[in-house]
């Protein structure tokens, strides 16, 4: 499981990181944020289990952050961490159904407690030995691989990736970025451009016939793209890949 802890403080997070035993309470990766816009970019592209969250931060707050998780993902276990004995912040938090409420300053003990009780909740609500939940990740990452190399050369919408697997986009786009290295954007430029260098080797078909048959509506980004991927213009791979040939045949 990968946590994230969420503190606009450095100290704190330095000292979280360094000093609590991660791994003995079950947790493989640490990620940090110093603010929730941090956070959010890192619950796009990683794989959360848990936050562990302070609620003072600047412009949006840990309550600010939580809310806008479990909107995105329900599956996520937050803790929330803050140095105000406040009932209103306890009252907002358990509103939005965090785990845990821990008050400033806190033992590690305290800490390392309430990260072991939370991955014990997480493994609790999986049936032992049951793979389905990575299965329903891994398979879906297929799906919508297979689907986006069929339809590359297609407007490809949120509502399309989503309701090809029933899940939402945010969280599709950061397992798919895990296990390919590609987010869905990059993964439909690549197999664009894999197609169009099919089309420039071997067809006479023009820069702006092959544009629309990649996908793209104007010559000039489409070429931007492909020379961003491969180092070259359109015309200069397809001068490239002539002389390859010619000398071969030489």
């Amino acid at each position: 499981m990968n946590i994230i802890l969420v503190d606009d403080e450095t100290a704190m997070l330095d000292i979280l990181q360094q000093v609590i035993q991660w791994e003995e309470l079950g947790i493989k990766k640490v990620y940090t944020a110093r603010n929730a816009e941090q956070a959010k970019e890192l619950l796009q592209e990683k794989k959360i289990d848990i936050t562990l969250c302070d609620i003072e931060m600047p412009k949006e707050s840990g309550l600010d952050l939580i809310e806008w998780i479990q909107g995105l993902y329900p599956s996520v276990v937050n803790i929330i961490l803050t140095g105000h004995a406040d009932f209103n912040y306890a009252r907002n938090a358990i509103s939005l159904g965090v785990y845990r409420f821990l008050l400033k300053p806190v033992s590690f003990e305290e800490v390392e407690q309430t990260v072991r009780d939370a991955v014990e909740k997480i493994e609790s609500e999986l049936v032992p030995g049951d793979n389905r939940t990575q299965g329903k990740e891994l398979s879906a990452v297929e799906e919508v691989k297979k689907y986006l190399e069929k339809h590359y050369n297609e407007v490809i919408t949120r509502n399309d990736v989503e309701s090809l697997v029933h899940l939402n986009r945010d969280y599709i786009n950061r397992e798919f970025k895990e296990a390919t290295g590609y987010t869905l954007m990059e993964y439909i430029q690549y197999c664009r451009v894999c197609a169009a260098k099919k089309l420039l080797r071997e067809t006479q078909d023009s820069v702006s016939e092959i544009c629309i048959k990649t996908g793209y509506d104007h010559p000039a980004y489409f070429s931007k793209i492909f020379k961003k991927r491969t180092g070259l213009s359109p015309l200069e791979y397809r001068n490239s890949t002539e002389k390859q040939e010619k000398s071969v045949l030489l």
